[in-house]
């Protein structure tokens, strides 16, 4: 049965895009947590991205489905992260998994932001119950945090940023309809940012089409995360046919993927519009 403390968030979750759920993981979760944190990093696949702006920095993001594995599915099953999104969702609507991403941030000298982007513009489906779960792994200062532009799910869709060092808002797609991002980190005062000091056993839970960044990491300093993402019923298939910077991370990505002998992913799945459940490319979770 779904925690109905989750249902009672759900309006937040519509409205603001984000939501924080201090300490709602308890020990034994978080357990499984690392056990899928470190399953994932010892497993890196082509789809292993480096966003590191020196030799001396690593911030690397590992993404990946793996539902099957039994690491994921004991997180899944045995855990209150499937009842989180369930809840956010209305506690109605099915829960399917998309799938994984791992991020580590570490260095001497300290790390790079990770610049605002939305999720949205690097996949093809669009809807109001599209969910990220984020986890951190480390005490995260304020400083450091996961932050999110509340509300910034129901504007403007922008174009993806290509994780470019010294330009955060270089575009994904260099030919595209999509408005370039805005300098938020110059003038956040601006804007509406959501974020806090985290410790193992909060998450923020925000919809993917959110305007979201991070804070680097001090020298020394390691910052791990897993995110797990989420759709519900009312998420439908949309036309993504703009061609990616070669030097961005979803090149690269497409390029790995084909040298590993994997096929491509399809860049307009059919049938346009309609729920992405019925693809049945996705694991239900919930109920």
């Amino acid at each position: 049965m779904d925690n109905p403390s989750f249902v009672t968030h759900s309006e937040t979750f519509l409205q603001d895009g984000v939501v924080l759920l201090p300490n709602v993981l308890d020990e034994a979760a978080m357990a499984r947590v690392e056990r899928a944190y470190d399953w994932s990093a010892a497993q890196h696949s082509p789809a292993l991205q480096d966003f590191s702006s020196s030799d001396d920095e690593e911030f690397i993001a590992d993404t990946g489905s793996s539902i099957r594995e039994p690491v994921y599915q004991t997180l899944l099953s045995d855990t209150v992260i499937g009842d989180i999104a369930h809840g956010l969702f209305g506690g109605e609507s099915p829960v399917w998994y998309l799938g994984e991403q791992i991020f580590l941030k570490q260095g001497p000298e300290g790390t790079r932001r990770t610049p605002w982007h939305q999720d949205t513009p690097y996949g093809n489906f669009m809807g109001p119950k599209l969910l990220a779960v984020w986890i951190p792994l480390d005490e995260i200062p304020r400083s450091g945090s996961l932050e999110v532009v509340r509300g910034s799910h129901r504007s403007t869709l922008y174009n993806g940023s290509r994780f470019e060092p010294g330009d955060d808002t270089a575009p994904l797609y260099p030919e595209s309809d999509l408005p370039r991002l805005p300098e938020i980190e110059s003038e956040r005062d601006q804007w509406d940012i959501v974020g806090c000091t985290l410790t193992p056993g909060d998450v923020i839970a925000f919809h993917i089409g959110c305007l979201h960044g991070g804070g680097g990491t001090a020298p020394g300093v390691q910052r791990r995360s897993l995110v797990l993402r989420f759709v519900g019923d009312d998420v439908v298939w949309v036309e993504r046919n703009e061609v990616a910077h070669p030097d961005s991370s979803v090149a690269r990505r497409a390029r790995a993927t084909a040298a590993a002998g994997r096929p491509p992913r399809i860049a307009t799945p059919p049938p346009l519009g309609e729920p992405v459940w019925r693809s049945h490319r996705f694991t239900q979770v919930r109920p």
